[in-house]
């Protein structure tokens, strides 16, 4: 999606996530197709959302929709781009990746990685405080999250990038759920349709992701590393 800012519109912000799952597999419960609704076809009908919602109208910079595949097989798809970019790599101003989300419970916290290295961590808490959203850093990253998901390509190679997670606080509900996923539906056929789904808060993360990619394509200023963060190149 061009931009239309003379001056900004060269540089472009990668919206991503990944269309790959795992086919057909070992059955569980009688059932050996492998869906991933949520991990990660939910995102990529996301992506298509917003290209729709805007209807061939531009922000600032540059938008670039990408579909990845292999991420399930070690992150393949978006390591491929990152090395053989489809613009010039001078021009890639930021990755906002869409995979690790789970809407099961109402959205009042989110996770974001690389939440404290790069300018896109204040952006994303402008974005949602006016949304009632409190954004936290990775709380268990031992889990190593961060480096599980496409936009770690991006970071390795010096583009400011995040994802997010819905988050939580211990001991309540929503952690029940959280983990309950993981333990029946995480790579496994039961990640389908008939899972119990949030759809207020499937709408209110649509909601932020929609603002908060305006928000970055349309800022004066382009996004940045920080200077104490470890990432910086």
């Amino acid at each position: 999606m061009p931009g239309t800012d003379p001056a900004l519109g060269a540089q472009v912000v990668v919206v991503s996530a990944h269309l790959d799952g795992y086919g057909h597999g070992e059955p569980v419960n009688g059932d050996s197709l492998y869906n991933g609704a949520f991990d990660d076809a939910a995102y990529v009908a996301t992506l298509i959302r917003l290209a729709e919602a805007r209807g061939g109208h531009g922000f600032r910079r540059s938008v670039l929709f990408a579909a990845f595949t292999g991420e399930e097989k070690g992150l393949l798809g978006a390591t491929w781009f990152t090395r053989h970019p489809t613009v010039p790599k001078a021009n890639l101003a930021a990755d906002i990746n869409l995979d690790q989300l789970r809407p099961l419970f109402p959205l009042k916290i989110l996770t974001m990685h690389a939440l404290n290295d790069t300018t896109l961590g204040a952006t994303a808490r402008a974005v949602a405080q006016g949304m009632g959203i409190e954004i936290r850093p990775d709380m268990e990253p031992d889990r190593h999250l961060l480096e599980r998901a496409d936009h770690w390509p991006f970071l390795k190679i010096g583009v400011p990038a995040t994802g997010f997670v819905f988050g939580y606080d211990p001991g309540t509900e929503a952690e029940r759920r959280y983990r309950q996923w993981y333990a029946i539906r995480y790579h496994r056929p039961q990640d389908d349709m008939t899972q119990p789904i949030d759809f207020q808060a499937a709408r209110d993360f649509n909601l932020f992701f929609y603002r908060f990619t305006a928000a970055v394509a349309d800022d004066a200023q382009r996004p940045a590393f920080l200077p104490d963060s470890p990432l910086k190149p």
